[in-house]
């Protein structure tokens, strides 16, 4: 009896171990013909660049002389440089935590980054190793016929959060809320982020976000703040959250020339 619960256990356990990395894109996994993808160092899913870029709907091209995979699709182009962190969507550079791969002849790039670039959403899901991908064709995510323009920024529709604009005050053009008595606060603050990330810079995006995403419950306290943007060059004022129930996290973008 012994030994057959340990031939069980260890069975188990190799079998958790050795689940298949899986990419599933609007509902359709992702076919890898011999290139596998792989978790990196810094816990990406790496994918071979033709197939990710492929199953979005993107051209991949490979330029050798700069060492770059180049995805194009509906006016949107990213470039991703091997053994760079620094990549760039329509020639604006931006940063990520790993970097795109070379090996054995195969340029592997980071699934996040590359569906990110082109306006759809990413999840993972630790128990079956798996990455879902979901792109604008599936109408879960809307960015395009489906949205309106606040203070500058492109709202999609359908979220829970709050975006208005400063019509009646002009002291801000834009106003943010995330309100915890909807069902999904993380998600409010994830389509916040996406949107401040349109005109705002990535550190004060990064700065702005670990500030908001440290009131995980309503009760939480968060002081008001502001912050300075200097790609912008306009003042963020992150208005005082009290720790009730049902409270709110509201966030101002000021107008040019306001001033704290």
């Amino acid at each position: 009896m012994t030994i057959f619960m340990l031939t069980v256990l260890f069975t188990n356990v190799g079998f958790a171990i050795n689940i298949p990395l899986r990419v599933v894109v609007d509902e359709k996994e992702v076919d890898f013909p011999d290139a596998q993808p792989f978790i990196d160092a810094n816990g990406r899913t790496q994918t071979p660049a033709r197939f990710i870029g492929e199953a979005l709907g993107a051209t991949v091209t490979w330029d050798g002389n700069a060492k770059k995979a180049v995805f194009i699709m509906s006016g949107t182009t990213l470039e991703l440089f091997i053994g760079k962190k620094e990549y760039q969507v329509n020639g604006q550079k931006k940063q990520m935590d790993t970097e795109a791969l070379l090996i054995e002849g195969r340029t592997f790039v980071p699934a996040r980054y590359v569906a990110e670039a082109f306006g759809a959403t990413v999840s993972w899901r630790a128990e079956i190793r798996t990455v879902y991908i979901e792109t604008v064709k599936t109408g879960k995510v809307e960015y395009d016929g489906d949205t309106r323009e606040v203070g500058g920024f492109i709202v999609p529709k359908d979220i829970d959060l709050m975006v208005a604009d400063g019509k009646e005050d002009s002291r801000f053009e834009a106003m943010f809320t995330i309100g915890f008595l909807k069902k999904d606060v993380e998600k409010q603050k994830d389509d916040m982020e996406k949107i401040l990330l349109q005109r705002l810079s990535e550190d004060t995006v990064k700065e702005i976000m670990s500030v908001i995403r440290s009131k995980v419950k309503d009760t939480d306290l968060i002081e008001e703040r502001y912050f300075y943007d200097q790609k912008t060059g306009q003042h963020i004022y992150l208005a005082k959250s009290w720790p009730i129930r049902g409270s709110t996290i509201t966030l101002y973008i000021l107008k040019k020339g306001v001033t704290p």
